[in-house]
């Protein structure tokens, strides 16, 4: 691979991060609790499909809880 190559690539890769950024940048403390909670039970559910996984955001007692709900084997089988 050619260094010319490899520079252009990364600024390829760069621009939809950096605008991800500004966005996520705007976003109030709320929305982007919002946001990263709601990644994290993304990637929860790919690491266990069997599970349904949601979240709770208490702003006052300063946690945030995820969780996997474990789902009867009859609704797993049918998605």
């Amino acid at each position: 691979m050619q260094r010319r190559t490899f520079l252009g690539g990364i600024a390829a890769a760069a621009v939809p991060v950096t605008g991800a950024a500004a966005a996520i940048e705007e976003m109030s403390a709320m929305e982007r609790a919002e946001f990263h909670a709601n990644a994290l039970c993304d990637a929860m559910a790919e690491m266990s499909p069997d599970r349904k996984w949601r979240k709770a955001i208490d702003s006052e007692h300063s946690f945030v809880l995820v969780v996997g709900d474990a789902r009867p084997p009859a609704v797993v089988a049918q998605e």
